[in-house]
């Protein structure tokens, strides 16, 4: 079955800044949408405790870090890759969709 993915450079800045952020290690990375955003929508990531009700949420495991996507957001993101991008201008966490058009130009990436 489709799902969504994550880089492994993804999960390497994701521990760093659960880290720095003096996160416990058991929390979970979130990854979602909210309203806004040129397409309708912007994607959000986010630290989170471990929730109680595990299944509101799809989850994927990669390298020891958990991602939990609510179950409305993840229509969404199905089949989309979680990387990390570091140019000159910016870094942060981009949403590779296959579903996102080329026309968006705000190019959608999440930092801390």
């Amino acid at each position: 079955g489709m799902t969504f993915t994550i880089t492994e450079k993804a999960v390497q800045k994701a521990r760093e800044f659960r880290d720095n952020l003096g996160k416990p290690d058991d929390w979970v990375l979130a990854a979602g949408l909210k309203g806004g955003g040129c397409s309708g929508f912007k994607y959000e990531i986010d630290f989170m405790p471990l929730p109680e009700d595990e299944t509101a949420y799809k989850i994927i495991e990669k390298d020891g870090l958990r991602v939990f996507c609510d179950k409305k957001s993840y229509i969404f993101l199905v089949g989309t890759e979680i990387d990390f991008e570091e140019t000159m201008m910016s870094s942060g966490f981009v949403f590779n969709s296959p579903m996102a058009s080329s026309k968006c130009g705000c190019g959608e990436s999440v930092g801390f």
